[in-house]
């Protein structure tokens, strides 16, 4: 099983699209690992998670064959996570000899809302809720409640196939009752791929993301669970042009927790 990080930032990219600050022209300037775009990534070769305004250019940097994506998981209806205006061009004149020939999208909340407007050709639309869970081919998939844009129904998956990954963007730390839950159904995850939009920046754990401090108290809470081991590959991502992510600064700063700094393109086989 792989996880394929397509784009790593917040919604704004870094470096930021109209900024002018130090951290986003020194971003350009460096190039390579510290450009990022809208956040979006591949289980295998055939489950997207999310649909920005980036997907397209996604597709080509990362020579991804859309026909074949099979499922489609969205966490939450903000711009930078769906895009839906791109999915009318899957059908018709805009798409021809397409080797999967419908797309299962999954979206609770105002993303469901959002979609079911939204013109449907060759889409199966599927509906989810906290704590549901749902078979799509070979993978299980449990959606729960995110810490983020509170009454719009956001979401974060627990997406069980060859492998177990807890993929937890955007929110910030996880409610107690997501942690009971996780507890109580036993899960053992393979890899975790953690919000980290703040970095450094203090921000509290009722926040609508997290940073370092968060995420490493988040960690904590999952191992005492069982949820987590020292096998666990631990993924920080999502990164505001705020909190000057660059990729080398990232890597030293959590050199001594043995995270992996996502970068745009990275690949993980789990």
């Amino acid at each position: 099983m792989k996880i394929t990080y397509l784009g790593t930032s917040a919604a704004e990219g870094f470096p930021a699209i109209f900024c002018n600050c130090k951290f986003c022209n020194e971003a350009r300037a460096l190039g390579g690992k510290n450009i990022r775009t809208r956040s979006q990534s591949l289980i295998n070769d055939d489950m997207l998670i999310d649909f920005p305004q980036d997907t397209y250019h996604h597709f080509l940097t990362s020579n991804i064959e859309g026909d074949r994506i099979k499922h489609l998981l969205i966490t939450h209806s903000h711009s930078d996570h769906l895009y839906p205006e791109d999915l009318v061009l899957r059908y018709g004149a805009f798409a021809h000899n397409m080797r999967q020939e419908r797309l299962n999208i999954v979206a609770g909340g105002n993303a469901y809302d959002m979609l079911s407007k939204t013109e449907q050709h060759g889409i199966t639309l599927l509906k989810i809720s906290p704590f549901e869970t749902i078979q799509l081919g070979d993978y299980r998939v449990t959606a729960l409640p995110a810490r983020h844009a509170i009454g719009t129904g956001a979401l974060i998956y627990v997406i069980e196939g060859e492998k177990n990954i807890l993929y937890a963007h955007d929110t910030g730390f996880l409610f107690d009752e997501v942690l009971e839950f996780i507890a109580e159904k036993r899960f053992s995850f393979d890899l975790i791929s953690l919000d980290c939009t703040n970095v450094d920046i203090p921000i509290s754990d009722e926040g609508n993301h997290m940073g370092l401090p968060n995420i490493r108290r988040l960690v904590c809470r999952l191992n005492e669970i069982g949820a987590v081991s020292a096998s666990t590959r631990i993924v920080i991502n999502h990164f505001s042009h705020n909190a000057a992510p660059f990729y080398d600064s990232l890597v030293e700063a959590v050199r001594s927790d043995g995270f992996i700094v996502s970068y745009d393109t990275m690949t993980i086989e789990v």
